[in-house]
């Protein structure tokens, strides 16, 4: 089965790391921070942590996100094992399978380091805004975690989540986009974990078996749609032929674009939760690219201002 269009790119060694680290479970994550992550500095007042996408080029995000006095910005690196194979030097680093790290799987959740690293934040004197933003792959682990992360629960100030043109949503129930609507779908490989609820879940995310189980995922949607997120979508971001945008069948289920899908997810949202939820944004002229959807008019007024 194919996963996405040319998925073989993903397996491409990244060269650069982060030159700071967070530490989880012993292990270390190669970061990329505009300050110390370790010696909290007054006069920091709003932080952005950045994910990045399939490639794991941490880097190329972290530059890409306007630096300013009194703002903090962080780029998590989320490596592979292809990063990391025959490369002994960087044994001691966290990673993951290919497409674990996008939703929380592993043998230390991605979730988890990102709690970590919330944590860290939450010490810093002053900080008054914090914004989680994502492109790509790492909009679908800012949408996911959005939805079942616990870290943000733990900050005394407000979190901002900024969803920018994944391949594919987390959806809370078996409703899919039908003819304009929505309806149940009958395949189950749709539902399964990051597309849905259904298993493999990672044991990050607390959902027993059984029927206690919908009333589990029923407390993730109740929280998440009272969440502050923002969904951005590139106008041009809508070629079914894109490279990486995800052609299995549960990505399919959602929509033919990546734009598609963000528009289906949204009018989902308010589908299921019979009112208007959250915020989409429409960037013109912009198609699938980083760089260009966080310096957009749009991407400036939802990442550092008050849109």
């Amino acid at each position: 089965m194919i996963f996405a269009n040319q998925a073989g790119v993903q397996h491409s060694t990244i060269e650069e790391l982060g030159d700071r680290t967070v530490i989880t479970d012993g292990r270390n994550l190669p970061v990329f921070a505009s300050a110390s992550l370790e010696e909290p500095q007054r006069g920091l007042t709003e932080a952005v942590v950045v994910v990045h996408g399939a490639l794991r080029n941490a880097g190329d995000y972290y530059r890409a996100i306007e630096k300013a006095p009194g703002r903090l910005v962080v780029a998590p690196q989320f490596l592979t094992v292809d990063d990391v194979r025959g490369r002994p030097e960087r044994a001691h680093y966290l990673h993951w399978g290919t497409e674990d790290w996008k939703g929380g799987l592993g043998e230390v959740s991605s979730f988890t380091v990102m709690d970590e690293l919330l944590r860290g934040l939450g010490a810093f004197p002053g900080l008054r805004r914090v914004t989680l933003v994502g492109n790509s792959a790492g909009g679908q682990f800012v949408n996911r975690y959005a939805a079942v992360g616990r870290g943000p629960d733990d900050l005394d100030v407000p979190v901002r989540f900024v969803v920018a043109n994944p391949s594919t949503y987390l959806y809370f129930d078996v409703h899919r986009p039908k003819d304009g609507s929505f309806a149940p779908h009958g395949g189950i490989e749709v539902d399964q974990w990051r597309y849905g609820f259904g298993d493999p879940v990672p044991p990050y995310i607390d959902v027993p078996p059984g029927r206690l189980r919908g009333k589990a995922v029923e407390g993730y949607f109740a929280r998440y749609i009272e969440r502050d997120v923002v969904y951005l979508l590139g106008e041009e971001d809508a070629d079914p032929g894109a490279l990486l945008l995800e052609v299995h069948p549960a990505a399919e289920a959602q929509g033919r674009t990546r734009k598609e899908r963000g528009e289906n997810y949204h009018r989902y949202l308010a589908f299921k939760a019979g009112r208007p939820v959250h915020r989409l944004v429409h960037v013109p002229g912009v198609g699938h690219d980083a760089a260009a959807m966080f310096g957009s008019p749009e991407g400036r007024r939802h990442l550092f201002g008050d849109g």
